[in-house]
């Protein structure tokens, strides 16, 4: 296999001597590897009398091995690497995945095949386990999505494993019964071992390393052959409409397509298709049923794909006008599926796809490029797009043949059904008639921000305002970051919510140009940020520093309503998020000790907030070529540079508590503890680092293994805007917020123990090893910029992480042991945030 630094390049796959099929990737730059090994099996191979037994053995897998106890396994492993990993189960596969420092690969893809290989299966972790399952389980019927999902499951032939229920529960997973245990282990043999599996890495390793790790690979794994099962007819009944109750007060609209007999190059056709049905730019399918007031959004959803069958679900939130019209909205996009059938839509859009494919290729991640390739006919610079466009053809035939199965989803009463799984409150409506005419649909002009930037000498100067950094060619990335304060005060969050909505169409135009664009509204001021394709940076920054001073009319009183949308959980979120979400902007107004004042949400408010605004900000990763570029976009920018300073983020002592709840009753408690440094110093900050490294497997293995509180469970040490320290998450189905305050405070007092008991080796080679992975590689662009970016916010200079790493070199115990007793104290405060009231009168 040859290396190669073009990324749109299909690696090869080859089959080693027990039939493990590898493909690999070697990168020509980079800190990072990853690996991703995926078993052809999921939740629709498991039998039918146990559901959800593929998801259970997925969970137990990571619960120690043959030759890795659970301290020592994957996870925690990863973990204490700084690394990301997670696994997934899907209707006819599962898979492994991890992405962590290229130097510990080896370790870390040992570990991975020895818990495919050898997993312990204890029956005493198998009945934790299993409460996590459920957990999860509840958690996910109150989730709309998967509700929807369930009830538009019912419409399908019984016989189609589409129809039945996957998920797995207490009642569905009897471990206690031997019958259960042997089914169990056959599922393992049968379906764990190379026939079954491939193997894709990534990393800047020599071809021949890599090539030695797959050949491990294959050594360690059981041989054997493809396991073949028959596939069902899909068949779906779309005589009537579908109608669920839900508790939210967003209604949305289910467009069920159920595609069967697809030639071989679907999948590729169908993201070309999802690449423009839920496309944002002018004259796109949501923007004109946004400007006809029918509804807010649109997204595509693939709830089910194996074997030439698919289940593809539009689904658009409604407007109160939609949710009246909504035979109005269901022909409008069979006419707009009728207009991109035409064969003159597919040749303007070809090139841009293409564009647009190589753009996200080439500034992806590791794990993000193996992803992109584990599905065999994925896009690449070879595929054969005769064929994909016959695919493209056969899709949209089929989509506008049989139209679709419609499920609306509000708060309509229905009667309660009976299920094997989700509880549904479903009935059914006879279709609305409507009177069909043509939209008038016109092709999207191509995005701007796709075409190439003239590179220029680089003889203009940019604002000291704006620091930059190098290296100057970050392979082509770069990053850009701008922070604005306000003289005048912070503006209202209408205000916020107003520009975040005009930029919607920019976020997704920018995403496929290959930038990420955030705008985050931090109450310490608002940020925007841009990372990615370094060329394509200055002139989308340019033009939307024009929308940023002058956004659209409509989207003023658009702000208000979702600033007031806002200050209620949603139903359509897992709450743990909705909570992170909010967690800085509470941090902020706490160490402010303020409100925000009540200011009109209207053009004239936004153009005096501007004025009495100074920004910074800092770049990474730009070749001199894009000087100019940058300094002419940088120029655009609305508000005042400067180059002062950033204050420092105000202390507080304390312990608050905000209870975002409502009132309402929850079947969940969502828990958030955040404490903050109790001083900036580089030495506090460093013990701080390390301890919470330490912290971070053991209060996993403790609240989630062994009090099995729930399956969102974790700590970290984060940044939140200005604000450093540690935070604890727990979302639960069974303990109130006071019992998860409670066991975080024990595990501290018990950890502080163990803590003692730790011999001095230990601990100091923690220190050793978070020092060395603190200060990130100059090639690992996405996290230098972020962590750069974070000391500036946090009025830090960008050499303060390499002091810090320092500083944790020079760690012993004692430090540690004082800066757990730290943070057992809240000597630097304790924020908590709950859906939940304080329990007691020490908490203001």
């Amino acid at each position: 296999m040859l290396q190669t630094s073009d990324p749109t390049q299909r690696p090869p796959q080859v089959a080693l001597t027990k039939g493990l099929r590898v493909r690999l990737l070697p990168l020509s730059h980079g800190a990072q590897a990853a690996a991703l090994v995926r078993v052809h099996a999921g939740s629709h191979d498991a039998p039918e009398s146990y559901p959800g037994l593929a998801h259970f053995l997925e969970h137990l897998l990571f619960l120690g091995s043959r030759d890795y106890g659970a301290a020592q396994s994957l996870m925690p492993f990863v973990q204490g690497c700084g690394g990301q990993l997670n696994a997934s189960t899907r209707e006819r596969h599962t898979d492994f995945f991890f992405q962590l420092p290229a130097s510990k690969l080896e370790a870390a893809l040992r570990r991975l095949l020895d818990m495919l290989a050898h997993p312990l299966l204890d029956p005493s972790a198998q009945l934790r386990e299993r409460e996590v399952l459920h957990a999860e389980y509840r958690a996910r019927a109150q989730d709309i999505e998967t509700l929807c999902d369930a009830a538009l499951s019912t419409a399908f032939d019984p016989a189609h494993p589409f129809s039945g229920f996957h998920a797995g529960n207490r009642d569905t997973l009897p471990v206690e019964d031997a019958q259960f245990q042997q089914t169990l282990l056959d599922f393992h043999q049968r379906f764990y071992q190379c026939g079954q599996m491939e193997l894709l890495l990534a990393g800047p390793q020599s071809v021949a390393e890599l090539q030695r790790l797959a050949a491990l690979a294959d050594d360690t794994l059981t041989a054997g052959g493809a396991v073949t099962r028959a596939v069902q007819p899909l068949r779906c009944n779309r005589d009537s409409w579908l109608r669920l109750q839900i508790a939210s007060a967003q209604p949305r609209l289910n467009l069920l397509f159920a595609l069967d007999a697809m030639p071989e190059h679907g999948a590729p056709a169908l993201d070309h298709f999802a690449s423009w049905i839920a496309s944002e730019a002018p004259e796109s399918v949501v923007q004109r049923l946004r400007a006809a007031d029918l509804c807010q959004s649109l997204k595509l959803r693939v709830p089910y794909w194996h074997a030439g069958q698919g289940v593809v679900v539009i689904e658009l939130m409604l407007t109160a006008r939609g949710l009246a019209e909504r035979a109005r909205i269901v022909d409008a996009v069979l006419d707009w599926l009728r207009f991109f059938s035409d064969e003159a839509r597919w040749q303007p859009c070809r090139e841009e796809y293409r564009s647009i494919r190589q753009r996200s290729l080439q500034g992806a991640e590791p794990l993000a490029k193996l992803r992109h390739w584990a599905d065999p006919l994925a896009w690449a610079n070879d595929s054969d797009e005769v064929v994909i466009r016959e695919a493209l053809g056969t899709l949209l035939r089929q989509m506008i043949g049989a139209g679709p199965l419609v499920l609306t989803a509000d708060t309509a009463a229905c009667e309660a059904i009976e299920t094997g799984g989700f509880p549904l409150r479903l009935g059914l409506e006879t279709p609305s008639p409507t009177e069909p005419h043509s939209w008038g649909w016109q092709q999207p002009a191509p995005n701007p921000w796709l075409q190439p930037c003239a590179a220029t000498h680089g003889a203009r100067s940019v604002t000291p305002a704006l620091r930059r950094l190098g290296p100057d060619d970050a392979s082509g990335r770069g990053a850009l970051f701008v922070h604005w304060r306000f003289a005048a005060g912070q503006p209202p969050s209408g205000l916020w919510h107003a520009l975040s909505h005009a930029l919607r169409s920019g976020i997704w135009a920018a995403q496929q140009a290959g930038v990420t664009l955030r705008f985050e509204d931090l109450v310490e001021g608002w940020c925007l940020s841009l990372e990615g394709f370094a060329e394509a940076i200055p002139m989308i920054l340019g033009d939307i520093s024009r929308l940023l001073l002058e956004p659209p009319a409509e989207s003023f009183p658009l702000g208000d309503r979702l600033a007031e949308r806002e200050v209620a959980l949603s139903d359509g979120e897992m709450l743990i998020r909705q909570l992170l979400k909010r967690l800085p902007r509470l941090l902020a107004s706490v160490s402010r000790n303020a409100g925000r004042d009540a200011v009109l949400t209207e053009p004239l408010a936004l153009s005096r907030y501007w004025q009495s605004a100074q920004w910074h900000g800092l770049a990474i990763g730009f070749a001199p070529a894009f000087s100019d570029s940058l300094a002419d976009a940088i120029s655009r920018l609305p508000g005042t540079p400067s180059s002062a300073p950033v204050a420092m983020a105000r202390h507080f002592a304390g312990r608050r508590w905000h209870d975002i709840g409502g009132g309402a009753p929850m079947a969940e408690t969502a828990f958030l503890l955040f404490c903050p440094l109790p001083d900036r110093t580089v030495a506090c900050e460093a013990a701080w680092r390390v301890l919470a490294r330490l912290l971070e497997g053991a209060f996993f293995r403790r609240l989630r293994s062994e009090l099995q509180l729930g399956y969102a469970v974790f700590s970290r040490f984060c940044q939140l805007g200005g604000h450093a320290g540690m935070l604890f998450a727990v979302q639960s189905p069974v303990a109130s917020a006071e019992a998860i305050l409670d066991h975080i405070q024990t595990f501290l007092l018990d950890f502080a123990t163990t803590l003692a008991e730790q011999s001095t080796e230990i601990v100091e080679r923690a220190a050793r090893e978070a020092s060395d992975r603190h200060v990130v590689s100059p090639t690992e662009l996405h996290a230098r910029a972020e962590q750069a970016w974070q000391s500036v916010l946090a009025g830090h200079d960008v050499a303060h992480p390499a002091q810090v790493a320092a500083a944790m070199c020079s760690l012993r115990r004692d430090d540690l042991t004082a800066a757990l007793d730290a943070l057992r104290a809240a000597t630097g405060g304790w924020v908590v945030v709950a859906n939940a009231p304080a329990p007691a009168p020490d908490w203001s």
